[in-house]
């Protein structure tokens, strides 16, 4: 009969699963070199021609300075010219709100606790879809026929 659990002992079972753990690792790097499915098994099963899904390199900032906000973009080296817009209530001198994908966060140099996900301004909203927008996508159809 086993003893009551109160007088089991946990370390035990701790030290038979990790043994069993130790093996199985030790399993899986020897069948690595024998056609185990690499870390790149995704990207091998794009199409080929296909390009591979990438994060976007421009990112766009609402920023709060002494004379008002400023809207503006980010791509590498490359800063667009701000515009200017109002502010928001919350945001305070020295702080800006960056869109990252489908969220906005605020970001503070002088206190690091405001730096939260907040809701996205609608002019950073609007300036990104209009990027995002083709020239062309709201031309008719016809084309003037």
């Amino acid at each position: 009969m086993p003893p009551p659990t109160s007088q089991r002992r946990p370390g035990r079972m701790l030290v038979a699963a990790l043994l069993a753990g130790t093996a199985a690792c030790q399993g899986d790097a020897g069948s690595q070199g024998a056609g185990a499915p690499s870390s790149d098994a995704g990207a091998a099963l794009a199409a080929e021609g296909t390009p591979a899904p990438r994060r976007p390199t421009r990112y766009y900032h609402l920023r709060r300075t002494d004379d008002g906000c400023e809207l503006f973009w980010i791509d590498g080296d490359l800063v667009s010219a701000s515009q200017a817009i109002v502010c928001p209530p919350d945001l305070q001198v020295g702080e800006r709100v960056r869109l990252t994908g489908k969220t906005c966060m605020r970001e503070s140099a002088q206190t690091p606790a405001r730096a939260v996900p907040v809701v996205c301004p609608l002019p950073l909203m609007n300036m990104e879809k209009a990027d995002r927008t083709p020239p062309d996508a709201g031309a008719p159809t016809d084309a003037g026929k």
